[in-house]
């Protein structure tokens, strides 16, 4: 992938990304933009979730190819898919803060250079993301049909995502306590020691898979809580990465990643965009949008008694209110100018945006816009799904992925 990046720059935001075109599109000339989630780099898409080996054969080379999941379906294949680096990672560089509004912007922006460098059509756009990636991709699709017209959006494929917008200040009500403790903790303490860092950017990797025992929708807390004091972190569950498991796999690998050029520039991403992340975060859980503006703005925007860390702007597309933490309700979803449906992937042992509230925003637009607006599917196996649900299962993300793009719009 490093020896394929392209690199572009938005003059209307200043910002530069490093970005991907593959895929073949045998089947459509829709182009899927791939928004990753917090931390994440463009290799960190797992294999197996794009392609499989029967039209890709030399995946079956890669110490990422597992044979039990290769499955019949390459969205590689049969579409064209746009994967990008946010600004502040590897060779782009963090100009300020970033906001979803800005996301949006530069996406749109690097639709034209790739129609123009690459002279192929980017009229027909369906979003795909990951986590904060789901949540830029909502945004994306909230402002891009008002600031560009030209450019349609067919349907979108989140994988675990919330409808934001909280007005009651239960900003953080959608992560486990574990979660938070650690995220807060390398967010909060920018000059923590490095080996202490990794360990917990490990442990954080390792919490979007189960950890051992744990049940589906096991609430607030899901019985998991971490303590950190002199440099170390006291869990009072196991997690589940033993050696040689789907997690350690791709832990190693994303340590790989990291450590290729241009990535290794950055260790994967700058460290202040990670705190920015964290705070587009805050803010979509805390503020809502009504309205698109013209130039790739949400505008409207109220947020609830806390004040927003970055930008109002960053809200979510609903209203929701919790009466207590992990209960959320859903209201005044706003209207997406869309010709497909929303499209939520669940893993059902979620402990970083609990499964609920993946399933509140497609009830919420269910009951605003009718039954066919949006859908919800949700792993059901019993070897378990987390917020990695496609590091977990990338064969059946994919399948999910597919399903959801090539309903008819």
């Amino acid at each position: 992938m490093a020896s394929q990046l392209k690199s572009f720059t938005n003059k209307r935001t200043g910002d530069s990304v490093d970005y991907l075109v593959i895929g073949d599109a045998a089947m459509s000339d829709d182009v899927i933009v791939m928004f990753n989630g917090t931390g994440e780099i463009v290799p960190d898409w797992p294999l197996q979730m794009i392609t499989n080996s029967k039209y890709s054969p030399n995946i079956i080379g890669s110490e990422a190819y597992d044979p039990l999941q290769d499955g019949t379906t390459s969205i590689c294949h049969d579409y064209r898919l746009v994967m990008f680096d946010y600004p502040g990672v590897g060779n782009s560089p963090l100009l300020g803060n970033v906001t979803y509004d800005d996301i949006s912007n530069d996406v749109d922006a690097l639709l034209d250079e790739i129609g123009q460098r690459f002279h192929i059509p980017t009229d027909k756009v369906d979003p795909l993301g990951w986590s904060l990636g789901a949540v830029a991709a909502l945004k994306y699709t909230f402002v891009a049909p008002t600031a560009n017209p030209k450019r349609k959006i067919g349907n979108l494929a989140l994988i675990a995502t919330k409808p934001g917008g909280n007005t009651d200040g239960f900003f953080d009500g959608n992560e486990a306590d574990c979660v938070m403790t650690m995220f807060n903790e390398l967010k909060d303490n920018p000059d923590l020691d490095s080996s202490f860092k990794k360990e917990l950017d490990e442990d954080l990797f390792q919490f979007t898979f189960p950890y051992l025992g744990q049940t589906p929708n096991t609430g607030p807390n899901s019985g998991c809580e971490a303590t950190i004091g002199n440099d170390t972190v006291t869990l009072n569950v196991t997690l589940n990465c033993p050696l040689d498991s789907e997690c350690d796999r791709n832990l190693a690998l994303q340590e790989a990643n990291r450590n290729t050029s241009p990535w290794s520039l950055t260790q994967g991403i700058d460290y202040n965009l990670l705190v920015q992340q964290r705070e587009l975060a805050t803010d979509y859980s805390l503020c809502y949008c009504k309205t698109p503006g013209a130039n790739f703005t949400s505008t409207d925007c109220s947020c609830s008694g806390v004040a927003p860390e970055m930008s109002s702007t960053n809200g979510g597309v609903c209203q929701t209110v919790s009466p207590q933490p992990n209960t959320p309700m859903s209201t005044n979803c706003v209207a997406l100018s869309i010709g497909g449906k929303i499209n939520v992937i669940n893993g059902p042992e979620d402990l970083f945006i609990q499964y609920l509230y993946g399933e509140e925003l497609v009830t919420a637009y269910q009951q605003m816009y009718g039954a066919n607006a949006a859908t919800i599917a949700t792993y059901p196996g019993s070897d378990g799904a987390g917020h990695g649900v496609l590091l977990q299962h990338p064969m059946w993300t994919q399948q999910q992925i597919f399903t959801a793009i090539t309903q008819q719009n």
